[in-house]
């Protein structure tokens, strides 16, 4: 393999989307997928049983019960595989990666758990080619995001960059860790660095027509290289209500069923959550990635939140203006004035998006996220004030409105509370809140 850096340039594309089914919505994208997916550098740990190392599907023993998948691992073959998703904006492409394991094993029964799924997404700017100019790749490992990129005007934003992203040829490449104990194990993803397999066993995944077999030569330092399939994620995604535990493919929303170790296994990227990344929360990464890859990194260059293609969210909220009515501060002074925006009551905007101090009354203020005082700073491309969410259907949705205070908690100014059904939209134009000290304007869309 040759070891190339590039420096990834920013420019614009439009890619003619195939057919597709309308089950399985990113299978209009799989040429771009097939075309950027990634070479996997596999690491083994035959102590935890070889196969379990290997990437595949999680119906790869014929069916979707979740508590059956770590004991079939020996009766069927695991066909290496990987799931994609695909989101687009005017600017960009967001193609997500990720990687099934029927075991996460090790040697303390803290470590294991039935089903495991780590990922990555690749950010690719339209370039007026075919399928564009990768910009950026951030993989997960334990919950835990790391950013690459050749681009040296792309700099760190709530998060780091973690360094730079060596290509097989133009596609990036990835290592996936095995079985194990310690921070590298468990099939966390990160940018692979060139090294040699760990223990001097590791597989090499390379994606050339998707037409895959199950390795059956596991030797040597990534010596062995094997195709693998792509499988649409849409598979999971529109199973995300089959909860309930045994014989289900989930346990409750956003978590597999398995009953080895633990009952509730590990987390679908819908729900899962970084909590060292900044002001960003729970699946936003699944269902928003335009704004997750805003807040994180800067120097992004042109970069567009406006969505052609995004079936990966429950909600749309669009916060428009605010207006404040009372002056909550001491001796009546002003109030400063910020928006906690909850789903099933996760926040998912808060003070660090936006923040108005001294807002006087009776002013309208129109609201972006990053302006005016907003805590994490206006560090975002372009001035929007939407946010995508995945979460269950008719989902209670409240926007309330508090004054901020540094010496005690802080004060509300009242609520709003929606349960939009799918379908439907809510929308406040000068809406009053619970306690009449302010009036907000947002429109809520639920799928």
């Amino acid at each position: 393999m040759k070891r190339v850096f590039v420096l990834i340039l920013a420019m614009a594309v439009c890619l003619t989307p195939a057919a597709a089914s309308d089950d399985l919505h990113s299978e209009q994208y799989r040429n771009l997928a097939e075309y950027w997916a990634p070479t996997i550098y596999q690491d083994v740990n035959d102590s935890y049983l070889t196969r379990a190392d290997i990437p595949t599907k999680f119906n790869y023993d014929g069916d979707w019960r979740g508590d059956n998948n770590w004991e079939n691992l020996e009766n069927y073959p695991q066909i290496p595989s990987a799931y994609f998703s695909v989101r687009e904006t005017l600017t960009h492409y967001f193609i997500e990666y990720d990687f099934y394991y029927p075991r996460d094993d090790g040697p303390i029964d803290l470590e294991r758990h039935e089903n495991d799924l780590e990922g990555c997404i690749l950010v690719v700017r339209k370039d007026g080619t075919e399928f564009g100019r990768l910009q950026l790749m951030e993989t997960q490992a334990h919950n835990h995001w790391y950013q690459y990129s050749n681009d040296s005007d792309i700099t760190s934003g709530s998060d780091n960059i973690d360094g730079g992203i060596l290509l097989d040829g133009y596609r990036p490449t990835l290592y996936i860790s095995a079985n194990g104990i310690g921070t590298d194990a468990g099939h966390g993803v990160k940018a692979y660095d060139g090294s040699g397999a760990n223990g001097g066993d590791g597989i090499v995944f390379r994606f050339t027509t998707g037409d895959a077999v199950m390795p059956i030569d596991t030797a040597g330092s990534y010596t062995q290289v094997y195709d693998y399939a792509l499988v649409s994620m849409d598979e999971l995604w529109n199973r995300r209500y089959d909860t309930g535990g045994a014989g289900h493919t989930y346990n409750n929303w956003g978590h597999f069923h398995g009953d080895t170790y633990t009952d509730s296994s590990c987390t679908l990227p819908w729900i899962k959550d970084d909590p060292d990344d900044g002001p960003l929360y729970e699946g936003v990464y699944w269902s928003d990635p335009a704004f997750f890859i805003d807040t994180h990194l800067n120097g992004l260059g042109d970069f567009s939140h406006t969505y052609v293609f995004n079936p990966y969210y429950t909600h749309k909220i669009t916060a428009i203006d605010i207006t404040s009515c009372a002056n909550k501060d001491t001796f009546n002074d002003e109030s400063d004035i910020y928006l906690n925006i909850s789903v099933d009551g996760l926040t998912y905007i808060n003070q660090n998006h936006w923040k108005d101090n001294q807002a006087p009354k009776d002013v309208k203020k129109s609201i972006f996220w990053g302006k005016e005082q907003a805590e994490f700073g206006d560090e975002y491309s372009e001035s929007f004030n939407t946010i995508y969410f995945a979460r269950q259907d008719n989902s209670e949705v409240v926007i309330e409105v508090l004054d901020k205070d540094g010496t005690s908690g802080d004060d509300t100014m009242g609520v709003l509370t929606a349960f939009p059904a799918p379908g439907t939209t809510v929308t406040w134009t000068d809406q009053a809140t619970s306690t009449g000290e302010t009036r907000v304007s947002a429109i809520i869309e639920a799928r």
